[in-house]
């Protein structure tokens, strides 16, 4: 049985709210879009890719009638197929609109989802430093990759990026959807267990109280409200900074 809870906060700060969230069981289709570009753009941004990817999830459900615009990777399921189209699909459109309105020009938005697929398995796709985290027997793991300076450079050298959290481009993103042609979808696959439960949130939540302060709530056994209700009284409660988006999905036979 899948449960899901989602809410959205504009925070203490922001004057508008352009985080966009997702929850649609009906396509078993979970997203956190976190807008970037300045007065509403950010919003405009993060509304494009979540209705392109919701759009392009409910037209390839027949697994036979399906258009791949960006090619098949045969090294992945059709789901996950579908979910990096999505987000591809995403990225154009935003980069098109933007193209199209010179007042748009610059904005993007983070995407970060899950796709859960017939056979119990899930399908997380990111771009950008929105996050999905797995509670899988006690233990918090981070699944998606943030497309951070710093985590780029970490990369190539080698190097922990926990090590470089002042590092003066420790926030600058290397990629989001509608920030460049072509993007470098994350996507992994994994089968689902009974008890997991997975948060999508964006910086918002995760880089105001941090990974410490995330794993002790959701180690509550709070039903899934309760636990959104903490993380945003959390992230509230250290001066809400930023937008705060959270989709908390539940797995149990």
């Amino acid at each position: 049985m899948i449960e899901s809870f989602a809410l959205t906060d504009t925070g203490c700060v922001r004057q508008e709210n352009q985080d966009r969230i997702l929850t649609d069981h009906s396509l078993s289709l979970f997203v956190v879009a976190d807008g970037m570009g300045g007065h509403q753009h950010g919003e405009v941004a993060a509304e494009l890719a979540i209705s392109t990817m919701r759009y392009y999830i409910e037209s390839s459900q027949d697994r036979f009638d399906v258009t791949w615009p960006f090619g098949y990777n045969f090294e992945l399921s059709v789901d996950a197929n579908r979910l990096a189209t999505a987000i591809q699909l995403a990225n154009r459109q935003v980069w098109n609109y933007a193209l199209q309105s010179p007042e748009c020009s610059g904005m993007g938005t983070t995407v970060a989802a899950i796709l859960l697929s017939e056979g119990a398995s899930a399908v997380i796709g990111n771009v950008g430093d929105s996050r999905v985290y797995l509670w899988r027997g006690e233990q918090l793991k981070q699944i998606s990759f943030d497309d951070t300076f710093v985590n780029t450079v970490a990369l190539q050298d080698g190097a922990d990026p926990d090590t470089m959290t002042h590092h003066p481009m420790h926030n600058v993103l290397t990629q989001a959807a509608g920030t460049q042609d072509h993007l470098d979808v994350h996507i992994i696959e994994q089968v689902l267990e009974s008890g997991d439960l997975y948060l999508i949130c964006c910086d918002g939540v995760y880089g105001v109280i941090g990974n410490a302060a995330v794993r002790s709530i959701l180690s509550t056994g709070a039903t899934l409200e309760e636990i959104a209700v903490r993380l945003r009284n959390a992230a509230l409660a250290e001066g809400g900074p930023d937008n705060i988006s959270a989709v908390l999905i539940s797995f149990s036979h």
